[in-house]
């Protein structure tokens, strides 16, 4: 069997030194490049450097005391547990006193979250190089051999690394016996190796951090510079961070002491406070809190849970009274899908969509007219079709009307012909060229029996404040006036009504009227007339025929 090779040239390892510092020593003093030297041990060459304070084995560890004849203690506090890390890599911190006067090594408390100060030169850890702005021991160092100890050797490019001294960072100083300073001796206390136990740790560590982070106050940090004031919150948001060792473990923490079996019950089954309320109240992570609630037994519902319904009053609320599922679920503070599923449940058959609104179920009284109530009881929308029926006879036109209702006129008058299929007849005469609508004999009755003081009581409940307004009669006669400029139906004017300062006047019309009027008392002949408007001679011909219709030229002559 082949024996693991020796090296010739020994370094021992300062107490308590971190193993990748211990390895970048022993490699300037090989003069060698470190992953050369790691590959010449039987170690591990991965990228990120904290590979080796938490990856190595009990195997690995034997292998480098007899090739480097070390006592079997030696490398015991070179590293420490995975666990202590959890999912998150481990950052490294660094005091520049330290670095210059060990010539570039440093311990392995260095990388634990809970050391943010250095006791002994009473100053806050740095976390990041002045030159490249980043963690120095992210990944691991190459070329040491060819760099200074206690340089920043974070590749920069091919082969070439930042370089930058860490040793000439100003120092972070702290105030004689601050309360940092007090905490971190305590930290320090800590016994640190490879077989530590993490959760033991993690507490003792705990005991310490809490008190600290209670009894900080605002005199305390105004005391530190303003550099010093951003290490320490860096250095607090690491500790506190979930996905770190020390912060999950404070997290399951408080899910074992405050999530107890009798809170959940008091809390969540009793007093329906969902759970993401509970995390939120409590700052634990919603997906923890649900995920702790099922392993304790607890039934946890996806979304709102189901609500509990009296089966009887349901029955009688959505049959005898055939209420709406929707109104229902706002009464009861459930919601719909609730309803729906305790109906099936209970066995009872849903009505089709729609069927259970107000309005189809309304019933109404055998004294109002059997035209009304056909239109209107039990159907959607009928007490609006009948009111716009009811205004739409006061307009010339159905445009007219549907302009006046904000509708387009195709909508109104799908409305009115919706109206008279349930009446059974033709309600009202469409208008054409020089005629207005007008209601038929059964429209004319429909009108009469909708002015009725009980009927317009009927449709002011059941529209509400949507009811749209009767015109009054400047309205009607401007939608007139206007029809008439339209369709240059100048057959008829009305006595009482009195012209705006606009009258609409089509294109066709316009340009005639400023000729005739600017050559009035003159005789002309529709063949000038074209050729001093531009108007085809069509155009001109038939309005002027229509002017003579109404008596407003003696004769036309092409």
């Amino acid at each position: 069997m082949r024996e693991p090779r020796t090296l010739a040239i020994r370094v021992i390892p300062h107490p308590g030194e971190s193993l990748d510092s211990w390895l970048e020593a022993l490699a300037r003093r090989s003069w060698t490049p470190l992953s050369a030297l790691l590959d010449a041990l039987g170690l591990p060459t991965q990228e990120r450097t904290h590979s080796l304070i938490v990856n190595l084995s009990p195997q690995m560890f034997q292998q480098l005391n007899k090739q480097l004849n070390l006592p079997a203690e030696a490398l015991d506090h070179s590293s420490v547990p995975a666990a202590l890390f959890r999912r998150r890599a481990p950052h490294w911190r660094f005091c520049p006193q330290c670095l210059t006067e060990e010539q570039g090594r440093f311990p392995t408390r260095w990388w634990l979250p809970w050391t943010f100060a250095c006791t002994k030169h009473q100053v806050l850890l740095h976390s990041h190089c002045p030159g490249c702005r980043t963690e120095p021991r992210v990944f691991l160092p190459k070329p040491v051999h060819l760099h200074p100890p206690g340089h920043c050797m974070r590749p920069s490019g091919y082969r070439t690394v930042c370089g930058t001294g860490l040793g000439d960072l100003s120092a972070l100083s702290l105030p004689p016996r601050h309360p940092l300073l007090r905490a971190q001796t305590q930290l320090d206390s800590l016994p640190i190796h490879r077989r530590v136990d993490p959760r033991r740790t993690f507490a003792e560590a705990d005991k310490y951090l809490s008190p600290l982070v209670e009894s900080l106050t605002a005199s305390d940090l105004l005391a530190l510079s303003d550099a010093s004031r951003d290490a320490w919150q860096k250095a607090l948001a690491d500790l506190t961070d979930p996905t770190s060792g020390l912060g999950g473990w404070r997290l399951q923490e408080r899910r074992r002491t405050v999530l107890t079996p009798d809170f959940l019950q008091r809390e969540y089954t009793e007093g329906r406070t969902p759970l993401r309320e509970i995390a939120d109240t409590q700052g634990l992570p919603r997906r923890d809190v649900v995920r702790h609630a099922r392993d304790l037994g607890v039934t946890v519902f996806r979304g709102n849970r189901p609500h509990v319904f009296d089966d009887d009053w349901l029955r009688e609320q959505y049959v005898a009274r055939k209420r709406t599922g929707a109104d229902i679920a706002q009464e009861t503070g459930s919601n719909l899908e609730s309803v729906r599923r305790r109906l099936e449940h209970l066995g009872i058959p849903r009505r089709p969509s729609g069927r259970s609104m107000p309005a189809l179920i309304t019933k109404i009284e055998a004294s109002v007219p059997i035209d009304i109530r056909a239109a209107a009881e039990e159907t959607l929308h009928g007490w609006r079709r009948l009111r716009r029926f009811q205004i739409s006879i006061f307009f010339p036109t159905l445009k007219t009307s549907a302009t006046y209702l904000g509708l387009l006129p195709s909508t109104l008058t799908l409305q009115l012909d919706q109206l008279e299929c349930a009446v059974g007849a033709e309600l009202f005469h469409r208008s054409v060229r020089h005629t207005p609508q007008k209601p038929t004999r059964r429209g004319a009755r429909l009108l009469k029996d909708l002015n009725r003081d009980d009927v317009q009581k009927l449709m002011h409940d059941a529209l509400g404040s949507k009811i749209e307004a009767i015109p009054d009669q400047d309205t009607v006669d401007a939608a007139v006036a206007v029809v008439d400029g339209e369709r240059s139906a100048l057959t008829s004017l009305h006595d009482h009504f009195q012209f705006g300062e606009r009258i609409h006047i089509p294109p066709p019309v316009l340009p005639l009227l400023e000729h005739l009027l600017a050559h009035a008392g003159r005789e002309t002949y529709a063949g000038q007339i074209q050729i001093a408007t531009g108007i085809p001679f069509t155009t001109v011909y038939k309005q002027l025929k229509r002017l003579e219709a109404a008596g407003w030229l003696t004769g036309v002559s092409p």
